[in-house]
């Protein structure tokens, strides 16, 4: 089992989840290509009121279990133009990213025992350049003793992002960083 294919079966049923829940879905990557993390801001930073969530499958952590992490905290850069620099897009967005988080965190907490309870902080890449509330989802792990078991984790990790995903649209609606309402 490729971790590619895997990720992107994951995000064909988040697709399916959240369209069931009236959002829009763009998916980054649609076969085994693969932009670049600039490439994959750019496409979510074109959408207005989007959200961004890219999924992977670890090599570390408990089996059977699934991590949320967003941005570590960092300040945004002054700039003399008002324009926000490429590598600080997610700065002002700090504060609903960590909200989305613990959302989804929350709800895969309930499908995966021994998850943590809220999202982490960590200096996510693919994070930084995104210019609107984002988080990674990581599920454990490839060291699996049955690899079907991570397929089989799908639904579970779908259902979890598209009801944490509805549960921060009303906050998200409500925000006033720019951009925010679609």
């Amino acid at each position: 089992m490729r971790e590619s294919d895997l990720v992107l079966e994951y995000a064909v049923q988040a697709r399916r989840a959240l369209e069931a829940k009236g959002f829009q879905v763009r998916l980054t990557r649609q076969g085994n290509d693969n932009p670049s993390f600039d490439d994959r801001s750019a496409m979510a930073n074109a959408q207005r009121g989007t959200v961004f969530v890219t999924l992977h499958v670890s090599s570390t952590g408990s089996p059977g279990t699934v991590r949320v992490y967003t941005m570590s905290d960092f300040p945004a850069a002054p700039n003399a133009t008002g324009l926000i620099p490429w590598d600080r897009a997610q700065a002002p967005f700090l504060e609903l990213s960590h909200r989305l988080g613990d959302l989804v965190q929350g709800q895969l907490t309930l499908q995966f025992k021994g998850s943590p309870n809220t999202a982490q902080p960590a200096t996510v890449r693919q994070l930084r350049t995104t210019a609107a509330p984002a988080i990674a989802v990581e599920v454990s792990s490839i060291l699996v003793e049955d690899p079907a078991e991570l397929a089989r984790m799908g639904t579970g990790i779908t259902d979890a992002i598209a009801r944490g995903v509805a549960a921060f649209r009303p906050i998200y609606d409500a925000s006033p960083v720019p951009g925010a309402v679609p």
